[in-house]
């Protein structure tokens, strides 16, 4: 774990505003927001900071799915990013848009990525600066990536090949993963998304990686954390949107170093939609070394389990 090359510390970046002498040379800051809301904190943003919203710019305006590269090339150069630059990415509502932003540029292959330890509501406790400027950056050439890294990235058939046989990963809310809510505490209920989680998933939820002002929590506690997952196979990590998902594959994939973490960003609003899915509520009744002899089994309790749902 290298958390220097990861995270950059709400200080940091004060110094880095404060004094040109100071600067780190290429940092671009990154805000992302969802919908134009940006966690509901103090107006504006970190000065200098660049503003993409989430639904509004990362993802396709049809289809439910990310921009293509060459929109993202295209978007990249309109904020005046280069391929060369250091991004800092930071949000509201405890940095999920920022992970899940992070998540998708290491996709589209950006070399230089970080994280804002805290995110937005850190910046705003220790009374940073906000300003309701946009920066002026001149337009760039961004390269049109080659495609996406899938290796980071899983589908709902990876999902469902991991049932039973690699580690499945729910990082909601434990009222979601139990089948009492589709959504976290106090967003209304998904209309036509089922209640549950995936047969076999295991759960340990986003927050445990975190202290209460949004900071990642040191390596040691880290690794007593998720000390219970396996790391002999693959692991692919969801929640309901995507944005708690990115946070622990952030935590997995690159504080951890774990190699073969991937995100589903379908998530429960595609699995829990899908006809005949293999979903279950209540706690998980197997443990989380599931015998892959007993997977048929389970799939057609769990169908049962589904139909009365």
């Amino acid at each position: 774990m290298n958390r220097d090359s990861l995270l950059v510390s709400t200080d940091r970046i004060q110094a880095h505003l404060a004094n040109p002498a100071d600067r780190l040379p290429g940092l671009v800051l990154v805000e992302i927001t969802d919908g134009g809301n940006d966690g509901g904190g103090r107006a504006g943003r970190i000065p200098g900071a660049v503003r993409l919203d989430w639904s509004g710019d990362l993802q396709d305006p049809v289809r439910r799915d990310l921009v293509g590269p060459e929109a993202f090339a295209a978007l990249l150069g309109r904020h005046g990013i280069s391929p060369d630059d250091t991004l800092v990415f930071y949000s509201g509502n405890n940095n999920w848009w920022a992970a899940a932003g992070y998540w998708q540029f290491r996709l589209y292959g950006h070399r230089e990525l970080r994280l804002l330890d805290g995110g937005r509501a850190r910046w705003e406790a220790i009374g940073g600066e906000l300003t309701t400027e946009a920066p002026r950056r001149p337009a760039t050439e961004y390269p049109v990536p080659a495609g996406a890294d899938e290796s980071v990235r899983a589908r709902r058939d990876d999902l469902l090949d991991h049932i039973g046989r690699r580690t499945l990963l729910d990082v909601r809310s434990i009222e979601e993963y139990l089948g009492h809510t589709n959504t976290p505490p106090g967003v209304p209920d998904d209309i036509g998304v089922r209640c549950g989680h995936a047969l076999s998933a295991e759960h340990i939820p986003w927050h445990t990686a975190v202290h209460a002002d949004g900071t990642f929590r040191d390596d040691d506690e880290l690794r007593a954390a998720y000390g219970g997952l396996r790391t002999d196979v693959a692991t692919v990590v969801y929640c309901r949107v995507g944005w708690r998902s990115a946070h622990s594959w952030f935590v997995l994939h690159e504080l951890l170093g774990m190699k073969d973490v991937r995100n589903y960003d379908g998530a429960w609003r595609e699995f829990g939609s899908l006809i005949g899915a293999p979903i279950v509520k209540g706690p998980q009744p197997w443990g989380p070394d599931p015998i892959p002899s007993v997977v048929p089994q389970r799939a057609a309790a769990a169908s049962e389990v589904t139909a009365r749902a």
